[in-house]
């Protein structure tokens, strides 16, 4: 068996260990032996072993070869499509319910950790305006962050036509797709950006507003 470029996935436990095991299935690009990934996880080898059994079992991974004992595991595809369909959002690890419980949770714990080391001076900023009276920028933070991967929150609502909406959500994207080509820093450590984009519930006319939540600091 070699690596596909692309599966296509019907079952749905195989759909759910995608997204619960992404960070483990990752290591597995290139043929990798669970011994050798065991001290860079944390875990015993055999738990790893275990691991990687299952996922063999479920599709997402194949035995690449035996080798001086050891064996080596390798995904099964380098992308996996997934029918939406089959994790509905009212399930609980459905797609969108499972995105936002696993972005609200790493957030939070980013938020608290930068949190802990806030000055006395940070402050949370809400601005408002219309068309008569529009908001004012934003004040521009005056020191740097103490940490060197601070939480960073940063919404703003107004009206848009579909056309804009659609325009400002992709070139968002367009900053992910850029940093996911340029791929990992060199020493660096392992972090989320995340883009949120949505039509708000019917109800009353809401303001331009923007609130930033953030421990980015100045620039350095």
């Amino acid at each position: 068996m070699t690596q596909q470029a692309s599966l296509f996935v019907t079952d749905l436990t195989a759909a759910r260990a995608l997204r619960q095991d992404h960070t483990l299935l990752g290591l597995f690009v290139s043929p990798q032996s669970p011994s050798d990934l065991a001290p860079r996880l944390g875990m015993a080898p055999s738990l790893v072993h275990h691991h990687a059994r299952r996922l063999t079992d479920l599709g997402l991974l194949f035995e690449q070869r035996r080798e001086g004992g050891r064996v080596y595991f390798q995904l099964a595809a380098r992308e996996f499509r997934v029918p939406m369909s089959l994790r509905p959002p009212g399930d609980a690890l459905g797609n969108g319910a499972a995105d936002l419980h696993e972005l609200s949770k790493g957030f939070l714990r980013a938020y608290c950790r930068s949190w802990g080391q806030l000055h006395d001076s940070e402050e949370d900023v809400y601005g408002f305006g219309d068309a008569q009276h529009p908001a004012a920028p934003m004040t521009p933070p005056d020191a740097p962050s103490p940490e060197g991967h601070p939480a960073h929150l940063d919404r703003l609502t107004l009206h848009l036509t579909p056309a804009r909406y659609q325009r400002l959500a992709r070139a968002l994207s367009a900053l992910l797709d850029e940093a996911y080509i340029q791929g990992h820093s060199e020493g660096g450590q392992s972090c989320t950006l995340a883009v949120l984009a949505y039509r708000e519930a019917p109800g009353p006319a809401l303001s331009l507003s923007r609130s930033v939540n953030s421990f980015l600091g100045a620039e350095q």
